[in-house]
């Protein structure tokens, strides 16, 4: 921490300015307004401290990650996680990089913390198929863009400790203390309800960007409702709290939505029933280790990305399993209808086969301005060649 002493300099300063008063020599002996201003300037100076090791100390905190929660030694399990978050990088919207790694705790939990650490239970990969499991770490990814971490970590240092800090005088002490916050919130991340919500909305685009299903979402949700109920866990050793996280009923119903709107408004569920074009098609039904549910909202997931990309086909059935194209919509067990399914989902499709989706998604925004910064980059790295080759740059 460099410049300890200046930064208190600069905050005495400050005081002068905005004041007119001479600097104090103790914050006891401070104005109001001074004191407003010291632990403005404290604030800032922690933040900026959370910052920068958000920023640059992804390795340190990634193996204080491992160190407390432990790492699930498995090449199939890494391979797993590490292609999904290739998949969601690859989307071109994502902005950081991520470490990225399996613990073998049991319970269904990832978390996201400081310097960008992405870690996912082994539970959850034992709990999830692809199109989940990517739901849910392109959630925590969301909260990573967002910066979530930072805000979460600054709301443990509370004001007196944040002036204790930042007057102490000690870069060490400062260190230390706001070292041991950071390390403490690790493995116990919190994030706020508005966050969470950001994070699913957000979360959402990454999933059907990287060309998983849209129904990843809804489904995942509702595996952790019929484990946990109405409240998911936040942080890897967290206790359940409904106080920090939407009601998952109301993540489901808002993954619901966001599908009818990605499908153009054709596909929606209702009452257990996949509805196309306000037909009733099928209710699927538990098959494997899918519930019923799970199931209903992946294979309206599958009719979402028809619609979103238009001129949907009809439906056919071809060894026990419902095509539509070259899409394999549903797979049918022997007590199913397969033929009645077919006719209703035709009779849904023929009214309407819908026209090509244009997404108006955050992500295209941050994608866009990600291309302008590559393009800016490679522009003066072709100057800065042409110099280099012997060039003489104009005065």
């Amino acid at each position: 921490m460099k410049g300890w002493k200046k930064k208190i300099a600069a905050a005495m300063l400050a005081a002068v300015c905005l004041t007119g008063a001479a600097a104090p020599v103790t914050v006891e002996a401070a104005t109001t307004t001074q004191k407003i201003l010291y632990g403005a300037a404290a604030l800032l100076f922690v933040s900026s401290y959370y910052s920068r090791m958000d920023d640059h100390d992804g390795l340190k905190l990634l193996d204080q990650c491992q160190q407390q929660t432990g790492v699930y030694e498995s090449a199939e399990a890494d391979n797993r996680v590490q292609s999904i978050y290739e998949n969601i990088r690859n989307t071109g919207a994502v902005e950081r990089n991520y470490n990225v790694y399996v613990s073998p705790n049991e319970e269904i939990n990832a978390f996201m913390s400081l310097g960008g650490v992405l870690c996912v239970n082994k539970g959850s990969l034992d709990a999830f198929d692809d199109d989940e499991l990517a739901y849910v770490m392109a959630h925590e990814i969301s909260h990573g863009e967002k910066r979530h971490s930072v805000s979460g970590v600054k709301k443990r240092v509370g004001l007196i400790t944040a002036l204790d800090v930042y007057l102490g005088g000690s870069a060490t002490y400062g260190e230390y203390i706001l070292g041991n916050i950071a390390a403490n919130y690790v493995s116990n991340a919190f994030f706020t309800k508005d966050q969470e919500k950001e994070a699913d909305a957000l979360g959402f685009q990454y999933l059907v960007e990287a060309g998983y299903n849209p129904g990843g979402g809804a489904a995942s949700m509702q595996v952790l409702k019929d484990k946990y109920g109405e409240s998911s866990p936040s942080g890897i050793k967290a206790v359940l709290a409904p106080g920090n996280h939407p009601k998952t009923s109301d993540r489901i119903n808002k993954n619901l939505k966001w599908m009818k709107q990605y499908s153009g408004g054709h596909v929606d569920v209702k009452d257990g029933w996949i509805m196309v074009n306000g037909e009733k098609t099928f209710q699927p039904i538990a098959a494997g280790r899918y519930t019923d549910k799970e199931r209903t909202f992946l294979t309206a997931g599958k009719l979402d990305k028809l619609y979103h990309a238009g001129n949907v086909p009809d439906a056919v059935i071809e060894d026990d399993t419902i095509y539509c194209g070259n899409t394999a919509v549903y797979n049918l067990s022997s007590s199913e209808n397969g033929k009645l399914y077919v006719e209703n989902l035709n009779k849904g499709i023929a009214k309407d086969r819908g026209e090509a989706v244009k997404s108006d998604f955050e992500i295209d925004s941050r994608r866009e301005k990600l291309e302008k910064k590559a393009k800016a980059a490679e522009k003066d790295n072709g100057n800065g060649a042409e110099t280099e080759t012997g060039a003489i740059p104009e005065a």
